[in-house]
């Protein structure tokens, strides 16, 4: 064995041997590549890599440190009083920190009462108190039956309001149809009645009611009562507009019957551009119905589009 004097300093572990004085390299022996110095374990000492060991202790020493600090606050506290506390916390449920700080006044206003001599505040004291839980119990299931009925109420209103329409459509198509219109002058003729017609309730039923240009009812006869019904507006529009329906004897409105069966230019109509007979709902009914002849009808009154 070589003598190693105190200057010598041999180390654990080295990657050449030929770093090592030539007299020691035979205390080493070589392991995955490194050359490690053989040392045989004495009295508890021996060659060892503890750095692993070194980082997980120094982790762990963290950890109980900041556990310390954490459970400073509860040093003294008994394990079975607070275990006891929890179970008693559990037992409240979903109950939210303002319920419980007030059942928590009220139970200790009830305990400093002596039910001897306080029975009736004792009493009121737990009748308000239920009064309370009633109370907000109620306005919570008030809002939500407000909110049900307002989604209600806008349905029934909206599907009141398409089925007052549907009425009011079906009265004047009926009619219309009835009083032989031109194929092509139906939308516009009953375009131009749904202006006057309006539906409204009656004895607990919807029924249609004719107005006048500013909405009120129109009758037929004031001293009877008789209102003026769809039947009477078709007619009217009829008289007024001869040109947007068929002649009784099926040759067409202003057809002269000495005229060989040929309408004249105007098919009988009078122009609603000319100025003395401006009117301008026939234009827009023309203009819908029979643009070829609303077109000549302009330019004869020398109307630019």
């Amino acid at each position: 064995m070589p003598r190693i004097s105190g200057m010598d300093m041999l180390k654990a572990v080295v990657t050449d041997i030929n770093t090592v004085d030539e007299a020691h390299r035979g205390l080493y022996v070589e392991k995955n590549g490194k050359f490690f110095l053989n040392v045989v374990a004495s009295e508890g000492f021996e060659l060892d890599n503890v750095q692993g060991l070194k980082t997980a202790l120094g982790a762990e020493r963290n950890n109980v440190a900041v556990l310390r600090e954490q459970l400073k606050p509860y040093e003294g506290l008994d394990v079975s009083a607070a275990r006891t506390a929890l179970e008693r916390i559990a037992a409240f449920g979903e109950i939210t920190p303002d319920a419980a700080k007030t059942a928590l006044e009220t139970a200790q206003r009830l305990s400093a009462l002596d039910p001897a001599k306080e029975a009736d505040k004792i009493a009121e004291t737990k009748l308000e108190t239920i009064k309370s839980q009633l109370a907000a119990q109620f306005g919570l299931e008030r809002t939500e039956l407000t909110t049900k009925i307002t989604g209600y109420e806008t349905t029934i209103n909206g599907l009141t309001g398409q089925l007052q329409t549907l009425m009011r459509d079906n009265a004047i198509k009926s009619e219309v149809v009835k009083a032989n219109p031109l194929d092509d002058a139906r939308d516009a003729i009953e375009l131009l009645a749904g202006q006057f017609v309006r539906t409204k309730v009656v004895d607990g039923r919807y029924v249609a009611e004719v107005i006048d240009g500013n909405g009120n009812p129109r009758m037929k006869d004031y001293l009877n009562n008789t209102p003026f019904t769809v039947t009477d507006l078709i007619a009217e529009i009829r008289e007024s507009k001869p040109g947007l329906f068929k002649a009784d004897d099926k040759r067409g409105i202003g057809i002269n019957p000495n005229s060989g069966g040929h309408p004249p230019a105007n098919h009988g109509v009078k122009n609603p551009w000319a100025k003395e007979s401006w009117n301008l709902t026939q234009q827009m009914v023309l203009t819908k119905t029979k643009p070829e002849l609303a077109k000549q009808f302009q330019a004869q009154a020398g109307v630019e589009e």
